[in-house]
């Protein structure tokens, strides 16, 4: 009975026509449809990709009253198709379907204006019609961020293997940190599926029992695994442990965490939104990344006032001040730029 319930909420949302709302002095405005598909197969997490999305979703909805969103979590990929589809059919141009992640772009098919605009978020592929996409290129921040971190040694921690954006951050922080003069750098791999994403307990776990590894003065964790992150950083705090901020401002998950590395995806959709409740046409395809200012390195400054008067933290040689932070950053930031230039994402 529940399942049969989730599913018709589903329909709702995509075939529920645009309806009419009262605008500030009482006039009757038409409303704006807007859906979103979130990455098929995975659930909400405390700290992942999906939730920074459904975060901004949230905030422009608030702030223009006239739009109306669905937000749906297809439970697979053919399950996303029929929804793709079924949108399609529906009526009206005046609508927006946003899809979130590289998945769909084998899903979408084509559309024409006439069905209304398609956004595919983290693709650099083009299409024709009615279809644009967008690409945040991770990999020239991911390696600033490996190369800041090349005193120390990495535990690179990946919810599984496969995943685009995870492979393309996880393996950008290594080779900056390799190609900086890093020398040690290990791996943690939780699961073979999805479901890594949602494993702190076992991280947690994973991390203490190796106290030869994970409890030296020079460790640093760099969890590219979603909610699991949390497991990483319980673990940072408890043991005094560097630990990275991967994605947004994990600060305040951390104490022990000099920086974050900011992909703000937030900001380009909901500038896309705003595009298209203005009627402004979409571009074909952009990317956005250091050079855009939408990837960044946020510096943590809680952990600079407060680590060097921790009792375990006193004396260790492997914590640098902000200031030779900021001058590492400078010192790679072209080759980041040039790394980023040249790769995919």
């Amino acid at each position: 009975m529940k399942k049969r319930f989730g599913i018709w909420l589903l329909a709702l949302a995509v075939f529920l026509p645009a309806c009419q709302k009262d605008g500030p002095g009482g006039e009757t405005a038409a409303v704006k449809d807007l859906t979103v598909l979130f990455t098929p197969g995975h659930s909400f997490s405390g700290a992942s990709y999906d939730d920074g999305i459904l975060k901004v979703m949230a905030e422009c909805e608030a702030a223009w009253p006239n739009m109306e969103l669905h937000l749906i979590r297809p439970e697979d990929a053919r399950q996303a198709s029929s929804l793709i589809e079924a949108w399609k059919a529906g009526e009206g141009a005046d609508k927006a379907l946003i899809l979130c992640g590289p998945t769909y772009e084998s899903l979408v098919g084509e559309a024409s204006p006439g069905q209304g605009r398609i956004l595919i978020v983290d693709s650099n592929k083009e299409f024709s019609g009615a279809i644009s996409t967008l690409q945040m290129k991770r990999y020239g921040g991911a390696w600033l961020a490996g190369a800041l971190s090349k005193h120390l040694t990495l535990t690179i921690i990946k919810a599984y293997d496969g995943d685009r954006m995870m492979d393309t951050v996880a393996q950008g922080i290594e080779d900056g940190f390799l190609e900086a003069g890093g020398e040690n750098c290990l791996h943690i791999v939780l699961s073979d599926g999805y479901e890594g994403t949602s494993m702190p307990d076992e991280l947690f776990n994973i991390l203490y029992a190796n106290p030869e590894t994970y409890f030296q003065t020079n460790a640093c964790l760099v969890p590219v695994c979603g909610a699991s992150r949390m497991g990483a950083y319980a673990f940072s705090n408890n043991y005094f442990v560097q630990s990275l901020g991967i994605g947004g401002d994990c600060s305040v998950y951390s104490d022990i965490l000099p920086f974050s590395l900011i992909n703000d995806l937030g900001t380009v959709l909901e500038d896309y939104i705003g595009q298209w409740l203005r009627e402004e046409p979409w571009p074909a395809h952009r990317d956005f990344g250091l050079a855009t200012g939408h990837v960044s390195i946020l510096y943590n400054q809680r952990f600079f006032e407060l680590a060097p008067q921790r009792i375990f933290l006193q004396g260790n040689p492997y914590l640098l001040t902000l200031e030779e932070y900021k001058a590492l950053e400078a010192q790679y930031m072209e080759t980041a730029l040039e790394k980023e230039a040249s790769h995919a994402y």
